[in-house]
């Protein structure tokens, strides 16, 4: 009886006891962080489906009134088994075998109560049901705090579409709208005077505004989809990014490549390639505009499980919260493009997030500031290998 006892108390000890570990994986993280589950291991798996089938052959033989002993045995031995098998499973899924080593361990218990014949051996029923209870309770937390970061989400992607629209209607506005305004103007002045000269000059001025307007409708175009994204791949895109953000803005940008530049587009799919972009985009945005950088640096780093993207300026920099993603705290730095800076750094956290992607913002005012984006491609796909 000690012995059958002793095996009881332990297996439950063992489990109360690693619950703080098999629960690790669903705490709170920061805002804007996805928790990406990692994939079951096939000794888990393993140890899952050899639990379900000594829990299964226990209650065959408890339903067929069969021997006690090795129903006893059984139901110890599945109980072990999900115990294995609940840390190396997905967060999910983790729960469900938490209810079933409880399951298991009553049986178990059941089964010890009538082969020692002592119904005192009842209160160890308490052990495994609170084990349950507490996969309850955890399962019911985790539900609320994924729930909370859904809503957290969605309104860091609603405000990353607000804060491109207003972009989009000011460029619009002070640029487009502004000059189609003045050929108006000029061409009206040069109808009301009538003379050749006057309506040669006008027409001049006019055909020189709409083709400045062409170029910055161009531009505007590519912001919003970049050919070059989808007929070349990343790193042609990011080279014309660098590019253009350096004749418009008259900053040195440089791209850094490794000598596996080329294989990105066999990496990464074609919608992480986009959000890959514009999260280079807006780090290069916010470092021409915000931080008064003379000189700024776009590095690519590629092997066969990461692509690795940089944005580093040697600009004024910004606080730490606002490194981190967040809102600054300090009244001082609540001016508008620090907002509009704020929103565009959850943005950026948003995007990596969608992709699975890490991004490290390395920040200290007057020091300048440092993206760092790391993208995870396990699974190479090399199109010249399948030809």
């Amino acid at each position: 009886m000690r012995d059958h006892l002793s095996r009881i108390q332990d297996l439950a000890m063992a489990s109360w006891s690693s619950l703080p570990i098999i629960f690790r994986g669903q705490g709170t993280r920061p805002v804007g962080m996805i928790s990406v589950s990692p994939p079951p291991t096939r000794v888990g798996l393993a140890f899952e489906a050899a639990g379900t089938l000594l829990l299964v052959s226990a209650i065959l033989i408890e339903i067929m009134d069969g021997p006690l002993l090795p129903e006893l045995a059984l139901s110890l031995a599945g109980a072990a088994s999900y115990l294995v098998a609940t840390p190396l499973n997905r967060s999910g899924n983790r729960v469900l075998l938490v209810v079933a080593t409880a399951l298991a361990s009553l049986v178990a218990v059941a089964c010890l109560v009538r082969i020692e014949q002592q119904p005192l051996l009842n209160g160890l029923h308490v052990i495994p049901l609170l084990l349950a209870a507490y996969a309850a309770s955890t399962r019911r937390s985790t539900i609320q705090r994924q729930r909370l970061l859904q809503r957290e989400r969605s309104q860091a992607r609603h405000d990353g579409e607000e804060h491109e629209r207003r972009r989009w209607a000011r460029e619009l506005h002070d640029d487009t709208l502004q000059e189609l305004g003045a050929v108006q103007v000029t061409l009206s002045a040069a109808t009301a005077d009538g003379r050749p000269e006057t309506m040669r000059s006008a027409i001049e001025q006019a055909r020189d505004l709409v083709g400045n307007q062409i170029t910055s409708l161009r531009h505007l175009i590519v912001d919003l989809r970049p050919a070059a994204l989808d007929e070349l791949g990343l790193c042609p895109a990011l080279d014309a990014l660098c590019r253009r953000t350096e004749e418009t803005f008259r900053v040195p940008v440089r791209l850094q490549m490794s000598h596996l530049e080329g294989c990105a587009n066999d990496l990464l799919t074609p919608e992480t390639q986009a959000h890959a972009y514009r999260i280079v985009q807006e780090a290069l945005t916010n470092a021409v505009k915000h931080s008064g950088s003379t000189r700024i640096t776009v590095g690519v780093q590629i092997n066969d499980q990461t692509v690795t993207l940089t944005v580093a300026d040697d600009g004024c920099g910004m606080p730490k919260s606002m490194a981190a993603g967040r809102r600054p705290d300090h009244p001082a730095l609540n001016c508008p493009s620090v907002a509009l800076q704020g929103v565009g750094l959850s943005a950026m956290h948003e995007r990596a997030d969608l992709i699975g992607a890490q991004i490290e913002i390395q920040s200290n005012p007057a020091q300048g500031t440092t993206v760092t984006l790391q993208i995870p491609a396990p699974q190479r796909v090399d199109s010249r290998s399948k030809a």
